[in-house]
């Protein structure tokens, strides 16, 4: 996501973040996150200045031009779903105080394959465009729309997470506002929360389940793009599936194998699999004793724990 030509157009406005820190944030994901949100507000012309406070939070009361950013663990308390939120005044439009929840950031990473320390950059950015925009209005678009899904970070396209012009010119117009001798706004009357769409880890083995053998699926992998398989079987340990796209394989006939009978096409790794001129095994695929593909380029067999989805 690359927003460097459009920071550099524009004239910095600072911006002091006070940053307290109660949840323990490692401080290499720590960095990144201040990079990654850094970068979001640079796009828009504002430049953030990191000030740490106490880990149990900042004594002095903040001045107009700052802002306070808290990371915390959920509790049974917090609002389902959410990431974080910011404490806005919605008569005056002004806030001081957002909230990052951190173990949520991080699961929604990790279930989607995402970076902690990136996401958590985004959260940050969120909820700093929040309290100067001092709304708690969402947008249908972009990095102010109030809902995370994990399919939209694996496909990390740069509009999903970028300020729009509009939020961008009044968030510099109410920051440049933000006098010396304007009181810091306390009556917050609105928590404006950020949500994310957790999936179920289940969900995708419960899908799996259902599928006959010889299903073409898309498969997630963390850490990986989706790709396109031929389903072969599933257990509580690992997902067995075809790949058929190398050339010179008889597609069709290790199709048919696979669907009349499944579980001695997901026992190949172990043993030989025969159907007239065709042998699956541990040492390949073979045609008329010609091998045409290693086991591991055709039947491929991936850890339940690394599964994102199954489609």
């Amino acid at each position: 996501m690359s927003l460097i030509l459009t920071a550099v157009l524009l004239a910095k406005l600072p911006l002091v973040v006070r940053t307290y820190d109660s949840a323990g944030v490692p401080a290499r994901v720590f960095a990144r996150a201040q990079q990654s949100a850094g970068l979001s507000l640079a796009s828009v012309g504002i430049d953030p200045i990191w000030r740490p406070c106490h880990a149990t939070g900042c004594v002095s009361r903040p001045k107009p031009h700052e802002i306070e950013i808290r990371f915390v663990k959920a509790t049974s308390l917090s609002e389902p779903g959410s990431l974080g939120f910011a404490a806005v005044d919605i008569a005056e439009r002004a806030g001081t105080l957002a909230t990052i929840y951190v173990d949520r950031v991080d699961r929604l990473a990790d279930l989607a394959g995402g970076d902690r320390g990136e996401l958590m950059g985004l959260a940050m950015a969120h909820e700093i465009g929040h309290l100067l925009l001092g709304t708690a209005d969402h947008a249908a678009l972009g990095l102010m729309r109030a809902r995370w899904r994990g399919d939209e970070i694996r496909r990390g396209l740069p509009l999903d997470w970028m300020f729009s012009q509009s939020e961008a010119d009044e968030m510099r117009r109410r920051l440049a506002a933000r006098a010396d001798d304007t009181p810091v706004v306390e009556s917050v009357m609105a928590d404006v929360h950020l949500s994310a769409a957790f999936d179920d880890p289940t969900a995708a083995l419960k899908r799996a389940k259902k599928l006959d053998p010889g299903t073409r699926v898309t498969i997630t992998v963390s850490g990986a793009p989706p790709v396109e398989r031929y389903f072969v079987l599933i257990d509580t340990v690992e997902l067995v599936v075809l790949k058929l796209d190398a050339p010179g394989l008889p597609k069709r006939r290790l199709l048919n194998m696979a669907i009349d009978n499944a579980a001695w096409m997901a026992a190949t790794y172990r043993t030989v699999y025969k159907d007239n001129d065709i042998r699956v095994g541990p040492e390949g695929v073979f045609v008329k004793d010609k091998k045409v593909a290693d086991l591991k380029d055709v039947v491929e067999r991936i850890p339940c724990d690394k599964l994102v989805d199954v489609r």
